[in-house]
């Protein structure tokens, strides 16, 4: 009893949120729809109640002019319900097509910001993925169980009116109906939950197979695909999934299929049963044809809002699962404690790492273990190190895109904790060696960094400029307007590896940061366009400080601090000619790239 209580209550709940979150979409909307769905209600009652008086008209007709004149009106009565009601359909669709683009849209948008503002971390986890993909490919889903809180709302009223109709004709009548739709209704309801958890228990094989479809439709993998000829290996990797799901799916459904052919017939043969009655009582002079008429068309509300009412909860019930990941998705918290109060205002300021542990998550290995430094804000700072000592994982902590599990640090001479996330992060501007490529516009795509800033064509241009950019986009027809890609405009421009980290560089310096963090800044650039980068940086972003990952030593040596790290430890700090002195790891690794070029 406990249990039903509380699925009752969810349910309610449930639908309560519906009406809230169509209420918060649009006011207007919901109160002209609201408006609407009462007219419809109400309209085939009206209907059937002048049939039944237009039948016993003329049953009882004769020629007087008073029948011809109540035919008359009573027909004319009825063209006008009839054309009241499709015009009430027609409106109600017009309205609830705006108010369903208008959920979809804000739906969606919860989403993307959820997303948006969650740690990392979560983007580390394939379980998150899943909970991503579910509350994206039922967003529509929602909407629509949104509206089918309305329409159970309206259904249940027209259920409720011919129920009472039917009890004050035959007490026991309406009663039978409903009893007669209770096994298949709990067998709809239960068809749709074991699908549903049939969907979330194979979400990571649907996942694989919508990234196998995306291998093919995206040009980030049309070489590989042609030229390694991969079609058959991923259309087999997907058919296989799918005839696999697919069969599983299959048994499922035709069981409950068959159950549900069988339960539909009850509620049918009742209505049968007393038509039949009524017939009956018609030929033994009981009841007029129009009672008949009137009977029959009270029974057929009375089915019809009884399988509409089950048909709305069957698919709230459905919904409720759905709606319930979907606000679980959006109550996800961050795990980085964004409860700092104090903003970091300063452009001069101190960053200290003290025995600062990092391992992305229990069980896994470190990936620093016990680090400590310290530099100001307008120094150059160079991380050196073989792939995995941890060189990205400092930017990370630095940006507190993760906070370190064991140690602290400081900015300012205060825990990093303690300011609030986007005045720590506004002090950066950053290159990522898995740099990002976006199909917008050249002006939007380096005024990212600050959309604020986007019609300040003058830095755009000089951002373009000192990255090296500047060399292939002033030649492009639409200059700044010009689409990157030919994803969503024909005349768009495809890039190369090269110039693509030009416009990462370019969007890096567009905004107006105290340290900047190059991230293999040159890796896909030619030796003079590295030179160039390299040397545009330190000539105009003097007194700027920077954090510097590069294999390439040459490009790190003027640094002020060099920090060398080895399997997550700091094991050298200092500058070029310290370090070269103390002929550790940092000298050896600089000589063995100084013989390689002299070789050249």
């Amino acid at each position: 009893m406990k249990k039903a209580g509380k699925g009752i209550s969810q349910f309610c709940g449930i639908i309560c949120y519906c009406i809230r979150t169509l209420w918060g979409v649009s006011p207007k909307y919901f109160v002209i729809r609201l408006v609407l769905v009462c007219f419809s209600v109400v309209v085939p009652f009206a209907v059937i109640i002048l049939t039944r008086t237009v039948i016993n008209v003329l049953v009882g007709s004769n020629e007087s002019d008073t029948a011809i004149q109540l035919f008359f009106m009573l027909s004319v009565l009825l063209l006008v319900l009839n054309i009241l009601n499709k015009a009430v359909e027609t409106t109600n669709t017009y309205y609830e097509g705006l108010q369903r683009d208008k959920m979809d849209t804000v739906t969606k948008h919860r989403i993307m910001k959820k997303a948006a503002e969650l740690d990392l971390s979560f983007f580390d986890s394939s379980a998150f993925y899943n909970e991503v993909n579910d509350a994206d490919r039922n967003s529509p889903l929602i909407t629509f169980t949104a509206f089918q809180a309305m329409d159970l709302i309206r259904y249940f009223a027209q259920f409720t009116i011919a129920f009472v109709c039917l009890f004050q004709s035959h007490p026991m009548m309406p009663f039978i109906f409903v009893l007669s739709v209770v096994p298949c209704t709990i067998v709809q309801i239960k068809q749709v939950e074991t699908i549903y958890g049939f969907q979330r228990q194979y979400m990571s094989e649907e996942r694989k197979m919508q990234y196998a479809s995306e291998l093919l439709l995206s040009r980030e993998f049309a070489k590989d695909v042609r030229i390694y000829n991969m079609f058959p290996f991923i259309s087999r990797k997907f058919l296989d999934i799918w005839n696999t799901l697919f069969a599983k799916k299959r048994k499922i459904s035709l069981w409950y299929t068959k159950l549900l052919l069988l339960l539909s017939a009850l509620p049918e043969l009742t209505a049968a049963f007393f038509l039949f009655l009524l017939g009956l009582s018609v030929i033994q002079g009981g009841r007029t044809i129009g009672d008949f008429s009137f009977l029959q068309g009270i029974m057929a509300q009375t089915l019809s809002g009884l399988y509409m009412v089950i048909s709305s909860y069957a698919q709230l019930a459905d919904g409720k699962m759905r709606i319930q990941n979907y606000r679980k998705f959006l109550g996800l918290k961050s795990k980085i404690r964004a409860d700092g109060t104090l903003e970091l205002k300063e452009s001069s300021f101190m960053v200290e790492f003290k025995n600062v542990s990092f391992r992305y998550g229990s069980g896994q290995p470190w990936i620093l273990k016990n680090v400590s430094f310290s530099f100001h804000s307008s120094q150059n700072v160079a991380l050196v190190g073989t792939n995995g000592s941890g060189k990205t994982t400092i930017v990370k902590l630095l940006l507190r895109f993760y906070d370190p599990e064991e140690g602290q640090i400081f900015m300012g001479g205060r825990d990093i904790r303690e300011y609030t996330l986007e005045s720590v992060r506004r002090h950066f501007s950053a290159v990522f060696q898995d740099y990002s490529n976006y199909a917008f516009t050249v002006r939007e795509s380096v005024s990212l960094s600050d959309a604020s800033r986007a019609g300040e064509e003058e830095q755009v241009i000089g951002a373009l400029k000192n990255s090296g950019a500047d060399s292939f986009t002033a030649r492009f027809p639409k200059k700044l307007d010009t689409y990157l890609t030919r994803r969503y405009d024909e005349s768009g421009q495809e890039l190369s590896g090269g110039q693509w980290q030009k416009i990462a560089i370019a969007r890096a310096f567009f905004r107006e940061a105290d340290i900047y963090i190059l991230d293999e800044p040159s890796a896909a650039l030619d030796a003079q366009s590295e030179d160039e980068v390299f040397r545009t940086f330190q000539e105009l972003y003097t007194g700027k400080g920077a954090v510097l990952i590069s294999h390439r030593l040459s490009n790190i040596h003027l640094s002020d601090l060099i920090l060398v790290l080895e399997q997550g430890v700091l094991v050298e700090a200092g500058r070029h000619e310290e370090l070269m002195k103390v002929k550790g790891i940092y000298a050896h690794m600089y000589h063995l790239q100084a013989e390689k070029y002299n070789c050249l």
